[in-house]
């Protein structure tokens, strides 16, 4: 696993697989879910990291981990 911030966007990537992303979703207001080809969580990425509070449900999230 591998965790970046972007200072310049202001956003956070959590890498869970080096998987190819086949689909994106925005589960909830600035997080995106990626999947690969199994519909398996590869990487989230959650945008405006400071000028929100995200509560994000890994269990539902990770619903495929």
């Amino acid at each position: 696993m591998t965790i970046k911030y972007d200072k310049e966007t202001d956003s956070l990537y959590v890498v869970l697989s080096v998987d190819k992303v086949i689909e994106s979703e925005e589960t909830s207001k600035d997080v995106i879910v990626d999947y690969n080809e199994k519909n398996e969580v590869v990487a989230i990425e959650i945008l405006n990291v400071k000028d929100n509070n995200h509560t994000i449900d890994l269990p539902i999230v990770l619903k495929s981990a």
